[in-house]
C-alpha cells in the first residue's frame, strides 16, 4: 500500500461508452461523477445517519456501519427498460442516490458501489484532500483480485473497508496492510491521481491518458490504450 503521498494527479478516466461495463445505458461518464456529495439523496442519508452526533470521527464511523451492513455482491446486475428498449449492464456502477435506494429495498451492493456511497456520504463532512475512493486490489490467500475501498485522512491515513468479512476493523491504518491492499487510483469529485509505476501509461497522448487497470470499464473510444 503506497499511500495517497504517491499517487500523482492524471487525467478523469472516461468510463462507459459503447459494450463497457459500468454504465446502466453504455453512455460515457467520468470516474469524478461516481462521487455526489450534492446529491439531495446523499444530503438527506447524511443528516439522518449524523444528527446528534458532534465529533467528526463519530460521524465517519456511523456512515461506514451503515454502508458496511448493506449486503454485498461481486457484481450489481440491472436491467432497465425504456419504451420497447431492454438495457442489461451486468456490473453496474450506481450512483450514490441509486446505492440508497438499493439499500432501503435490502439489495446488495459491490466492493465498487458501496465505496462510492461512503466517499460522497463522507464529502459533507470532510475536505477533498482528506477523503478518496480507491480503485486496486486485494492480495490475500495467494489470490489477486480487484478492489474498491475507500481512502481517510484522519490524523493518520486509513483504509475504509466495507466489504471485506475477514476484516473486523473497518477503519484500518495503511501502515499495518503491507501488500494485502494495492492502491492504483485515487479520486474523488474533486480529481484523480494514480500511482506511478502502476499501469499508468505515459506520455500523456492527445486523448485522455487512460489506466489500463480500468480496461473493462473504459469508454475506448477516448483512450489511448
Amino acid at each position: 500500500m503506497e499511500g495517497i503521498n504517491a499517487a500523482i494527479p492524471c487525467d478523469n478516466q472516461p468510463i462507459g461508452g459503447g459494450h463497457s461495463a459500468a454504465t446502466l445505458f453504455s453512455e460515457t461518464k467520468f470516474l469524478t461523477d461516481w462521487i455526489q456529495s450534492q446529491s439531495i439523496d446523499v444530503q438527506n442519508k447524511y443528516d439522518e445517519l449524523t444528527t446528534g452526533l458532534q465529533s467528526t470521527l463519530d460521524k465517519i464511523k456511523v456512515c461506514l456501519s451503515y454502508v458496511s451492513g448493506i449486503p454485498y455482491t461481486q457484481f450489481v446486475r440491472v436491467s432497465t427498460h425504456v419504451g420497447d428498449k431492454t438495457f442489461i449492464q451486468p456490473d453496474a456502477w450506481l450512483l450514490p442516490e441509486q446505492a440508497i435506494s438499493v439499500g432501503k429495498l435490502n439489495g446488495r451492493l459491490n466492493c465498487a458501489n458501496k465505496t462510492y456511497l461512503l466517499v460522497s456520504l463522507l464529502r459533507r463532512e470532510l475536505p477533498p484532500e482528506n477523503i478518496w475512493a480507491c480503485l486496486g486490489n486485494l492480495n490475500m490467500n495467494h489470490h489477486q483480485e480487484g478492489h474498491a475501498f475507500g481512502y481517510i485522512r484522519l490524523g493518520g491515513d486509513y483504509i475504509l473497508e466495507t466489504t471485506n468479512p475477514a476484516v473486523n476493523n473497518k477503519l484500518i491504518p495503511i501502515d499495518t496492510v503491507g501488500n494485502i491492499y494495492e492502491d492504483v487510483v485515487y479520486f474523488n469529485d474533486s480529481g484523480v491521481r494514480a500511482v506511478p509505476q502502476r499501469q499508468v501509461r505515459e506520455p500523456f497522448s492527445a486523448c485522455y491518458n487512460c489506466v489500463p487497470f480500468l480496461k473493462d470499464y473504459l469508454a475506448k473510444g477516448l483512450c489511448n490504450i
